[in-house]
């Protein structure tokens, strides 16, 4: 069952090979294969793709949990270039990662996702937020599919007693802007989503120690603020937004089919309010209408894009 206003179902990505791409992320994951099918030439076109281009996609599921999916998308022709082509972590543009938890052991799923073909942006990196204690690394892969591990240390983590496996579903999914208040307040203020967590400091710990690959040197004088917002403030389903205090190049322009993960999907009740909402924080409004949201059924669906490059779409299935 699909849970509305509660956070986005799946992530999409652009990939040069959705069957293969798929194949390495859910045996490095121990996902299963949900769904795999052509796509219907409207739905490429769309995405931006060229004419008559045959389009892909492949659904990659946790076993035990039907959301905080991933869907793959590629097309005919040689692969497109990256949508964060040359970025660094701290870059602003797009939707940088996705976050997924290690329940038992982030040495072994971290090496995992580097036989699937990621890799590190820093070694794995110690945290400490007061009490909470967790262990997290940043890695990308050559179709820009950044992904971040992390495993809670201290205290106990709760609410994954049922999930099953080394790798959790996906909870979380990062935007590294250039304009915190302006995003914030797409967030708060015009989508109504509830802080989960808002965070003032640096980029670096003691030691200059981070998980971006920020020169140890400089992390800790790096101011950062990080908020996440969800719908009912749970950490499920959420966005998460980071600006860093330096200068970076910009991928806001960037847009799918590029290579990369190319949007959000939220299932929600009430579509127009989504799109109202949306232009009122400045985004815009770049597709509309019915798709088949395979395997779920027809959907009416609404795709924004912020004005930072990150697309976010509103779908209410029939």
């Amino acid at each position: 069952m699909i849970a509305l206003d509660n956070g986005f179902q799946e992530v999409v990505g652009m990939v040069a090979d959705a069957d293969e791409a798929s194949r390495r992320l859910a045996g490095a994951l121990g996902y299963d294969i949900s769904y795999a099918g052509d796509l219907a030439a409207p739905l490429s076109a769309a995405w931006g793709a060229d004419q008559g281009a045959k389009g892909r996609e492949v659904l990659i599921v946790h076993p035990d949990m039907a959301r905080g999916a991933i869907r793959l998308f590629s097309f005919g022709g040689e692969p497109r270039a990256l949508m964060r082509d040359g970025a660094q972590p701290w870059d602003a543009g797009g939707i940088f990662d996705i976050n997924i938890r290690a329940l038992d052991d982030i040495e072994t799923l971290h090496q995992a996702l580097g036989r699937a073909g990621h890799r590190a942006f820093a070694p794995i990196t110690n945290w400490q937020f007061g009490a909470l204690a967790v262990r997290e690394v940043v890695e990308n892969d050559s179709d820009g599919l950044c992904i971040a591990l992390m495993q809670r240390m201290s205290p106990p983590l709760q609410g994954y007693e049922g999930v099953g496996g080394n790798a959790s579903w996906v909870f979380n999914s990062t935007q590294v802007v250039a304009d915190f208040a302006q995003a914030r307040a797409l967030f708060v203020d015009h989508l109504g989503w509830v802080p989960v967590q808002e965070t003032d400091g640096f980029a670096g710990n003691a030691g200059g120690v981070n998980c971006m690959g920020l020169p140890l040197s400089l992390a800790e004088q790096i101011p950062m603020r990080i908020g996440i917002y969800q719908a009912q403030g749970r950490m499920e389903g959420s966005v998460e937004i980071i600006s860093f205090g330096l200068g970076g190049h910009d991928f806001s322009e960037a847009r799918p089919p590029l290579r990369g993960w190319a949007a959000l999907r939220f299932p929600v009740s009430e579509l127009d309010g989504f799109a109202k909402a949306m232009v009122a924080g400045g985004c815009e409004i770049v597709d509309e209408g019915r798709i088949e949201w395979a395997p779920y059924g027809s959907a009416e669906l609404v795709a924004a894009v912020t004005p930072w490059g990150a697309r976010l779409e509103g779908l209410r299935l029939d």
